[in-house]
C-alpha cells in the first residue's frame, strides 16, 4: 500500500524536499480536518522553534499530499515528531483537480510535546520561508495568507535570520530579493509582521 505524507511545514517546499529528503514526486494541495499549525516544535540539538500540530475540532489545515516512502532519512528530518496515521476520509483535495486523492496509508507528523518559541528558539524567519514558498507553489498567495492566517502563536519570539552567515534553519529554501519581499507583504497583510525582531 502506498504511503503519504500530510506535509504542512518545510515539506510543502519542492525545494527542501528535493535536497534535502530525495522527494522528487509531485504533491498536490490539500486541506486536513481537525488539526491546528502552531508554532510548537524544538529539536534538541537546533535552537528554534518549527510548526507542528495539534488536535483541534472545527479546524482545517492547509498542507499537501507527498507521496514517498517513510525512509530513516525522513524520520530523522522529522525526529521532533512522531508519525500519525490519519483517516483518509478527513483529507480532501484543495486545488482545481476534480479527481480524487489517491487511496493509501495517510500519515501526519505530530509533536510529542507543545513548547512554545522562547528567546533561546525562537521561530526562524528561514523557516517561515520554507513554508511560505511552498504556499506560494502549490495555491499562489491565497493559500500563503491562509497558512498565516490559519497558524497560532505568531506573537512568540520571532527572528529575521535571513542575512546571518549561519541561519537558525539549517534546511531553508532560499528566497530572492523579491520573493522575500513577497513573503514580508504577505505576513504584513495578515497582521503578524509586527512580531518579528532583526536578528
Amino acid at each position: 500500500m502506498s504511503d503519504f505524507m500530510i506535509g504542512y511545514g518545510s515539506l510543502l517546499s519542492s525545494y527542501s524536499r528535493r535536497t534535502y529528503s530525495g522527494i522528487e514526486t509531485p504533491v498536490r494541495p490539500i486541506v486536513a480536518t481537525g488539526w491546528r499549525r502552531g508554532w510548537t516544535v524544538r529539536y534538541g540539538d537546533e535552537a528554534a522553534t518549527y510548526a507542528g500540530v495539534r488536535h483541534a475540532a472545527g479546524h482545517h489545515l492547509h498542507a499537501a499530499l507527498v507521496p514517498t516512502e517513510i525512509t530513516p532519512e525522513l524520520r530523522h528530518r522529522e525526529r521532533g515528531y512522531v508519525f500519525t496515521e490519519v483517516d483518509p476520509a478527513s483529507v480532501y483535495p484543495d486545488d482545481a483537480d476534480d479527481t480524487p486523492l489517491p487511496p493509501g496509508r495517510y500519515w501526519i507528523v505530530v509533536n510529542r510535546s507543545q513548547v512554545r518559541a522562547d528567546a533561546d528558539h525562537p521561530i526562524p524567519q528561514t523557516y517561515v520561508d520554507t513554508c511560505l514558498s511552498g504556499c506560494l507553489e502549490t495555491g499562489g498567495e491565497a493559500r500563503a495568507r491562509a497558512f498565516i492566517q490559519a497558524t497560532e502563536l505568531w506573537d512568540s519570539p520571532w527572528i529575521d535570520d535571513r542575512d546571518r552567515a549561519n541561519p537558525l534553519y539549517p534546511r531553508r529554501t532560499p528566497l530572492s530579493h523579491d520573493d522575500r519581499a513577497r513573503v514580508d507583504a504577505l505576513l504584513d497583510g495578515c497582521g503578524v509582521l509586527k512580531y518579528r525582531r532583526p536578528a
